[in-house]
């Protein structure tokens, strides 16, 4: 009986040992990295024409050329963010993600484009966008988790009104008076910019993202009978070069928005342009005045209010009063 078990158990120890051959050893660390999506290939950076130090890329396939892969690393702002390469989604979630290239040649030139799309709250869509440029064979690494000024993020806000008595409220705080010029990011049914006109202002000018709001916002205009100085634009209020001509910039945006548009109201509006904003901020910039008022429906409403100040200037330094 005790022979018979024990060649019993050299044949399942013979058994397992064949198996684990067959498998092939375990790694030793389970590599965390997913493909990149559809196995695209990273884009090849082609020498500029311009670049006398560089030569036009040969076309032809180079069969000698050592084929390695790249890793990518990539850390977004937030975890639930939605990330894509070269315009395709991928899978991963978490702050950071990474990935793995298909085979390119080594030491090559080569870029991805890289886009995250994140909601930090229910009315606002912020995109950011990034191209890395690479060797073959070199680890990437991709942070999309801080803005960049030199190229700004991207954002959609939803429209939300605010109740015809705090617009009244709002057009009182900054003053609106006989010839002020009234702009507004994000207008919706224009009822800020018709309020302001009905109060004196001799223009106003809205620029809306979605071109149904904008015409929804003209035919309110003309129903008021203040078509002719009711000005609605389609386009991106992130693109506008003009807001110098504003006396008074009214917002409803929020606090994301808010921030992306300060640098170009510190570039552009000029000394004594008032700002007022319902309920958001524009991060460090404290407002001059804020006041909190008690609408019809019973609720609270905060309204900010900024007066853009003279550049103190110190040599050739200029700085913000």
């Amino acid at each position: 009986m005790l022979a018979k078990r024990w060649m019993q158990w050299l044949g399942l120890m013979a058994a397992l040992t064949a198996w684990t051959a067959a498998a092939g050893p375990v790694p030793a660390q389970q590599q965390p990295q997913v493909a990149v999506p559809g196995q695209q290939q990273p884009k090849k950076v082609e020498a500029k024409p311009s670049d006398p130090k560089s030569k036009p890329s040969d076309p032809r396939p180079k069969t000698d050329a050592k084929k390695v892969k790249s890793k990518i690393k990539v850390t977004v702002p937030e975890e639930d963010a939605e990330l894509q390469i070269d315009g395709k989604p991928t899978k991963p979630t978490g702050l950071v993600r990474e990935f793995v290239t298909p085979e390119i040649d080594a030491g090559k030139d080569y870029y991805y484009d890289f886009s995250v799309t994140w909601r930090p709250n229910n009315y606002t869509v912020l995109t950011r966008t990034k191209r890395i440029t690479f060797k073959g064979g070199e680890d990437i690494i991709v942070d999309l988790s801080k803005p960049d000024p030199r190229n700004p993020d991207k954002a959609v806000v939803r429209w939300v009104p605010t109740p015809q008595d705090i617009v009244e409220k709002m057009v009182e705080l900054a003053g609106v008076k006989d010839g002020d010029v009234v702009y507004e990011p994000g207008p919706g049914d224009g009822r800020v910019l018709i309020t302001s006109v009905k109060r004196g202002a001799k223009k106003a000018v809205g620029i809306e993202l979605d071109p149904k709001k904008a015409e929804e916002a003209r035919a309110n205009a003309k129903k008021a009978g203040v078509a002719d100085r009711v000005e609605i634009r389609v386009g991106d209020a992130l693109q506008v070069t003009d807001y110098g001509e504003a006396t008074v910039i009214m917002l409803y945006m929020g606090d994301e928005f808010n921030n992306l548009l300060r640098p170009l109201f510190e570039k552009q509006l000029k000394p004594g342009t008032r700002i007022v904003s319902h309920r958001f901020t524009m991060g460090d910039w404290k407002p001059d005045k804020t006041i909190t008022v008690q609408g019809e429906d019973g609720d609270e409403y905060v309204l900010h209010l900024w007066i853009v100040k003279e550049k103190k200037t110190s040599g050739k330094n200029p700085e913000k009063k």
